[in-house]
Formats: structure tokens, C-alpha cells, sequence
């Protein structure tokens, strides 16, 4: 995760909540942001 730079982080997690990948990589990448003091953004479904 290190290697990541902040925004290529914010956009895996960002690509993840949308694809609705493994909710298990998600709270991963959850954590990385928080470690890194980032915000987290909770994108919601709009189509529903």
C-alpha cells in the first residue's frame, strides 16, 4: 500500500465501493486511509 500515492488510493477505493468488490479489500483500503489521514468518501448507489 505504500506504493500508492494518495489519489491512485483514493481512486482504488473509490473503483472498489462502485464495482462492489470484496468487502474485505475495501475495509483494507479503509484503513489506509484512515493510517494516512485521508477522507473517507461513501459513494451511494443512485440507481436504487
Amino acid at each position: 500500500m505504500k506504493k500508492l500515492n494518495d489519489q491512485l488510493l483514493i481512486d482504488s477505493y473509490l473503483k472498489a465501493i462502485k464495482l462492489d468488490l470484496d468487502k474485505k479489500f475495501i475495509i483494507v483500503l479503509e484503513e489506509e486511509l484512515k493510517r494516512r489521514g485521508l477522507p473517507l468518501i461513501v459513494q451511494k448507489d443512485r440507481r436504487n
